[in-house]
């Protein structure tokens, strides 16, 4: 054995490695944290500003939304009303008694029920109003008859206009019954 001390010394040398990997290792990672921790922090002045770019976005997009609640509240009014002149003309089938919607100029409309004279009325929603309505007056209502048979005593057009301006039509069809909904009002219009 010509180095006795050999397997000492190289002992030694693994342990002052090790720990000095060890030591440079935690001293990495404690910069790294540090590092870490100033890199993703906001200042003071950045998150103002990023407010102040949220509540300019704000204010540009709230009449957007806006118009949209005002269209849905249209659509909403033309689908329910179309669905209660739909469901008259079936009820004036099946019971074979005629079914009544009036329509009134204060934003509702009375639905009777044939022969049981039941009657409820339906209110247009928020910002709808019944701009116009041309079907045949009786006693200073507007009024559509469905006879026991489904068919309409005539056609016409309700116009239901939002606060935005906006305007659907709902059109029966005189010979058929049909009900449906536009954007533009029917060939030959004419408003009362």
């Amino acid at each position: 054995m010509f180095f006795p001390n050999c397997s000492r010394m190289i002992d030694d040398c693994l342990d002052y490695y090790l720990s000095t990997a060890e030591r440079l290792f935690k001293q990495m990672i404690k910069t790294t944290r540090k590092e870490l921790k100033t890199e993703f922090a906001f200042t003071l002045v950045e998150l103002v500003c990023i407010v102040a770019l949220l509540g300019i976005l704000a204010l540009v997009a709230a009449p957007a939304v806006q118009g949209l609640g005002q269209k849905h509240n249209l659509d909403l009014a033309a689908r329910t009303m179309t669905t209660e002149m739909r469901k008259a003309q079936q009820r004036a089938i099946t019971t074979g008694s005629g079914q009544i919607l009036e329509f009134r100029l204060d934003g509702r409309y009375r639905v009777t029920c044939g022969k049981s004279e039941e009657t409820y009325l339906v209110e247009l929603p928020e910002g709808v109003i019944l701009r116009s309505v041309n079907f045949p007056m009786s006693d200073n209502v507007r009024y559509l008859l469905f006879n026991y048979n489904g068919s309409p005593s005539s056609g016409g057009t309700v116009a239901l206009e939002n606060a935005a301006g906006s305007v659907l039509y709902i059109i029966v069809a005189p010979a058929t019954g049909r009900v449906r909904i536009s954007e533009e009002p029917p060939e030959h219009w004419e408003i009362y």
